[in-house]
């Protein structure tokens, strides 16, 4: 007949059992802390300015600090990477653009896989990009642009080499036949146009918002917009679709990106959250006074699945046009 465990290796074992059950009863709740909100762009840009009302909605609904840290450089990839390598507990969250955490830079060894590393956690705008040149340039069309092109070397601002607004451009002024254009990268959209305006550069793709402030100045010029349709913001501006130009159809994507490996639960957290965030009347009013369109249809799967398409259709691009510069 077996001998029974003394009654002391009972108590072991049971509060063995039990010890991660008290753990997780003592783990307060999420979130019991700031959360930071990774910006991979300079402050004052577009996309911090949607940074900005998300991360004051996103304090408001869980109750705690938001902070929005601004770390342009790199095509992203600084930004992206500090959110790849923090610790997966919902405290630091990614706020990019969809095209540019999909695209490899070449040359830029990121660490992580976009589409592997990060889930999203919620779609805030969605918008095309606008093409813009300074009022001194002295041109009001895409013809006169393409032209004036043809005449002399023009340089144009991209947010970093190989990002989607180095490659578009660049395929752009292929298909204008441009004279050695001369390509000049920024880790963003405010010292692009600063340098713009400054007379260091020729062109360049900004967000509506700062097109249409440009415009009223009378300091700029916007050609064109990207996208298969035209701006509600912008109405009276031809896409470069309609006036001819080929593989123009891109879209600037806002959306917030989480570790893939966040808890279950501190995920579904966040995403109750951004879908109430963006359901909000007062969140889409705050984005279209930016001129951003709110993205409020986009389902995770959604978001999920523009990902992965765009990571192969950039990888694609890139791998047609060769190295850049």
């Amino acid at each position: 007949m077996p001998h029974p465990l003394p009654r002391r290796s009972f108590c072991a074992l049971g509060l063995a059992a039990l010890a991660p059950f008290a753990a997780a009863s003592t783990a307060p709740p999420y979130p019991a802390r700031p959360i930071t909100l990774v910006v991979p762009y300079p402050a004052g840009g577009n996309g911090d300015n949607i940074a900005r009302v998300f991360a004051k909605k996103l304090a408001d609904h869980l109750n705690t600090p938001v902070v929005v840290d601004n770390k342009p450089g790199a095509s992203g990839t600084i930004g992206a990477g500090q959110v790849h390598r923090a610790a997966p507990d919902g405290y630091t969250l990614l706020l990019t653009v969809t095209t540019q955490l999909s695209s490899r830079v070449p040359g830029i060894k990121p660490g992580y896989n976009a589409t592997e590393d990060f889930v999203p956690i919620v779609g805030l705008t969605i918008a095309p990009m606008a093409f813009v040149v300074p009022a001194r340039l002295g041109v009001r069309s895409m013809q006169e642009l393409e032209a004036l092109a043809r005449q002399r070397p023009l340089s144009y601002g991209s947010y970093g080499v190989s990002t989607s607004t180095h490659i578009v451009q660049h395929l752009l002024l292929s298909q204008m036949k441009a004279r050695d254009p001369v390509h000049v990268p920024y880790k963003g959209e405010s010292p692009m146009v600063a340098d713009m305006l400054g007379g260091q550069i020729d062109m360049g793709l900004v967000g509506i918002g700062q097109a249409r402030e440009m415009e009223k100045s009378g300091r700029m010029h916007t050609l064109a917009v990207l996208g298969t349709q035209r701006s509600e913001f912008l109405p009276g501006v031809a896409t470069l679709s309609e006036q001819g130009y080929k593989q123009m159809d891109w879209a600037y994507g806002t959306a917030v990106y989480g570790s893939a490996r966040l808890p279950a639960n501190v995920l579904a957290k966040l995403r109750e959250a951004g879908k109430a965030i963006m359901a909000d009347p007062d969140t889409q009013a705050q984005y279209r006074g930016q001129s951003n369109q709110p993205w409020v249809n986009a389902t995770v799967e959604e978001l999920r699945q523009r990902l992965v398409a765009d990571t192969n259709n950039w990888n694609k691009v890139l791998a047609s046009v060769g190295a850049l510069e």
